[in-house]
């Protein structure tokens, strides 16, 4: 019985290094702005340091706010500013979204960057919208 004990604790611990050096996951984030004027906002941010992969997995995504006064109309996520890679999207509701795909969505890589746009709009006398972004990719 001592073996055996012996044989797990050794198997979960090589498979705990095995997982820190695979790098399973990756992110990157950014904290966006927007005036509340009732106008379609854009805004755009690279993540950088993806590697030389053609494409990259994303394997999830966040928007969290932390400045809301009551008139977000909505927020979407895409990546490359393309509704095929749409991602989040939030609602007059909600302070935060977040989503862990079941599969992944694979986006062209170049140079290790890939452009990301946040769309939104919220109602003209609503102060600003302020929140961050967080996209998870798998290496």
């Amino acid at each position: 019985m001592t073996h055996l004990r012996t044989v797990l604790c050794v198997s979960a611990l090589s498979f705990g290094l095995a997982a820190t050096a695979a790098n399973a996951s990756e992110t990157r984030n950014t904290n966006f702005l927007f005036a509340c004027d009732g106008t379609n906002k854009t805004i755009t941010f690279s993540a950088t340091g993806l590697g030389n992969a053609a494409s990259r997995f994303i394997q999830g995504a966040e928007i969290s706010l932390f400045e809301n006064h009551g008139g977000l109309q909505y927020i979407i996520l895409r990546a490359q500013g393309n509704a095929n890679f749409q991602l989040l999207t939030m609602s007059t509701a909600d302070n935060r979204v977040f989503r862990d795909f079941t599969g992944f969505f694979s986006v062209p890589n170049v140079g290790g960057t890939i452009q990301f746009t946040i769309d939104g709009v919220c109602n003209s006398g609503a102060g600003q919208i302020q929140g961050v972004v967080t996209v998870a990719f798998f290496s």
